[in-house]
């Protein structure tokens, strides 16, 4: 039988375990820049697909309307409109760009056969991925055109502008959305098919005091995403 000094000893060992590891959490969830662990620290949240505004010529009235998310500890900026003329401060739309999926045929980014150590597979799609500049996106948009070429029909596949430079509806400003903030809007519902999704370029806002060139990432979202969140896919995707 252990003596009760002995039982003393484990019950404050285990009391300093405790707290250490409470404290070692506290100071974990202090330093992460997200606000809720459990998400991105920028993200989109799909609202609903509904009626819009048609803000081009030809372009659909019907909308997906998704909600900007900052889940980080900083303020972040995108390129949007002024706000919307109906007494609140959503804009009428935000910048994007529309770009052609990769293609299943093997032309995936080179980087995509880069070796990864154990626990840093989920960082492996930042290679499968990327931002592609507009010389990629042609001849990703030719192989999609080619592959998807029938006698009745020659062009299948046309990709619509997103709302980018030279093709926005009006104004650009820059909108600040602060820690915790979130902003509601919508694009067209042909921004996103099969063979394109569309991305909403971001950064951190932070004053720039150098020559420093300062980094910027950006949002996708893909018809997968679409039917996952309209409860027509079974699983998550992984964009």
């Amino acid at each position: 039988m252990r003596s009760p000094r002995h039982l003393l000893r484990l019950t404050i060992y285990c009391s300093f375990c405790l707290f250490t590891a409470q404290r070692t959490a506290a100071q974990m969830n202090k330093e992460d820049i997200r606000i809720d662990l459990s998400k991105p620290y920028v993200y989109l949240e799909m609202d609903h697909v509904g009626p819009r505004k048609s803000l081009r010529d030809g372009e659909p009235d019907m909308g997906i309307w998704l909600v900007l998310k900052n889940n980080s500890r900083l303020p972040i900026v995108v390129i949007s409109s002024k706000s919307s003329n109906d007494r609140t401060d959503e804009p009428l739309w935000v910048g994007d760009e529309v770009v052609p999926n990769v293609p299943p045929s093997g032309t995936e980014s080179p980087g995509a056969g880069i070796g990864y150590q154990p626990g840093q597979e989920e960082l492996t799609d930042i290679f499968l991925w990327p931002n592609t500049n507009e010389a990629e996106i042609r001849g990703a948009e030719d192989a999609i055109r080619s592959a998807q070429r029938t006698p009745d029909k020659s062009d299948s596949a046309k990709r619509p502008h997103g709302y980018n430079e030279g093709h926005q509806p009006g104004p650009q400003v820059l909108r600040v959305v602060p820690p915790g903030g979130k902003i509601l809007f919508n694009v067209p519902v042909n921004h996103v098919s099969k063979t394109w999704h569309f991305e909403i370029p971001f950064r951190l806002a932070l004053p720039n005091g150098s020559r420093i060139r300062p980094p910027y990432s950006y949002l996708a979202f893909y018809q997968e995403d679409l039917d996952r969140a309209s409860g027509k896919a079974p699983k998550p995707t992984t964009h």
